[in-house]
């Protein structure tokens, strides 16, 4: 049983790389339509709308009910935070260890270099501003189920939408979490076999 797990894993990775490669050169504007956007919304994991990404995450801070931030609640091990570290990641303000879905005081002072990058008030907390400004660098790729977040040192977050060749059995709305690769061109695998980024608990892995 190990063997096959980690020869599936292997085989998805490898489908996984040749999506990325495929289609990481061939971005089209935030406003494009999904093909299968359809469904797969929810109040407890990331989603997005059905015709545009520049507001796909501004919601997130209604519905968690807070920000995240350092020792604030739903904070610490959730694949939420793992998203935004992610994030932190490509842009070269947190370490690949830092992705561990703990809000603690490194990714507290990322996120302030992150705010004072993108000309927002720095609190260190990822409020409304900070993920309305968030998902302006969301690109759909030209499948139209991949989407890309472009980091300012042209690190990419990759992430999926909907049906597609790696089997999201999810419709639409909801994001999962693929990779993301810093302006180094260095890659941290994220492993969201559960198909969504939940708020409130954490499913994700890093390799």
């Amino acid at each position: 049983m190990r063997k096959i797990g980690s020869l599936r894993r292997r085989v998805l990775r490898l489908l996984l790389i040749a999506v990325i490669a495929g289609l990481s050169s061939s971005m089209v504007a935030g406003t494009a339509q999904a093909h299968h956007n359809t469904g797969a919304f929810g109040s407890s994991f990331a989603d997005g709308d059905l015709m545009t990404l520049a507001d796909d995450w501004g919601d997130h801070f209604g519905e968690l009910g807070n920000s995240l931030c350092y020792r604030c609640a739903d904070s610490w091990n959730t694949d939420l935070v793992m998203m935004w570290q992610a994030i932190l990641y490509a842009e070269d303000l947190l370490a690949k260890s830092g992705i561990d879905g703990q809000f603690g005081p490194a990714t507290r002072d990322a996120t302030k270099l992150w705010q004072d990058r993108y000309d927002l008030p720095v609190d260190g907390q990822v409020g409304p501003m900070t993920w309305d400004r968030a998902d302006d660098g969301l690109n759909w790729m030209a499948s139209g189920q991949a989407v890309g977040y472009r980091a300012s040192t042209g690190g990419w977050v990759y992430f999926e939408r909907g049906e597609s060749v790696t089997y999201n059995p999810y419709d639409a709305g909801a994001y999962r979490l693929l990779s993301a690769v810093n302006g180094s061109r260095s890659r941290a695998w994220l492993d969201n076999s559960d198909h969504r980024i939940h708020f409130f608990k954490k499913t994700i892995t890093v390799s």
